[in-house]
């Protein structure tokens, strides 16, 4: 840790917490925000990502607790909000390609038309129970996280996963036994 690292690191530890976290951002957002645009190869989701870390390390008083070098703990530390957010998408992606595949399934049947096949599908939705009905409204539907299902709805992200995953299972038996 060099010497400007250290004195605003005090700064923050000795109460000037505003104005040492407005030189740390000042002195290293650029660089932090060429890194995460490297990564995620999209500069506003680059500058975005590194503006919530910045909100955020302020929120809960994050740097004042540092005691490696100031500019390796910020880069690491949005480097793995970065692999952090690919991860999701690629987990968003997957549960919505099971969803489609689910709805693929069904559709390799030409004789039902797109009006039967809307029709079945409510139906076949409607007959499942309340919460996993609610779950696969706030998931695939509205495109809620799957946190932010669990927090609607008031239980666990694995009930919220469990839910899903009973629900999908019963549609594709269900569409399995109309092909």
């Amino acid at each position: 840790m060099d010497d400007k690292e250290e004195l605003l690191l005090q700064q923050i530890k000795n109460g000037d917490g505003l104005r040492g976290y407005e030189q740390i951002f000042k002195h290293y957002y650029k660089g932090i925000v060429l890194e995460a645009f490297y990564i995620l190869k999209d500069e506003m989701e680059a500058e975005d990502l590194v503006q919530s870390f910045f909100l955020e390390a302020w929120e809960k008083q994050i740097l004042g607790n540092i005691n490696t070098s100031l500019r390796s703990y910020l880069h690491t530390a949005v480097r793995n909000r970065c692999f952090n957010l690919l991860e999701k998408r690629k987990t968003e992606e997957k549960r919505l390609n099971s969803f489609l595949d689910t709805l693929d399934e069904f559709s390799v049947n030409p004789d039902l038309e797109r009006k039967e096949f809307s029709k079945r599908l409510e139906l076949m939705l409607a007959a499942l129970p309340k919460q996993r009905l609610e779950v696969v409204n706030l998931v695939y539907l509205e495109e809620k996280k799957y946190q932010e299902a669990a927090s609607a709805m008031g239980i666990s992200i694995n009930s919220v996963k469990t839910h899903l995953k009973l629900a999908l299972k019963s549609l594709r038996s269900k569409l399995n036994s109309l092909i």
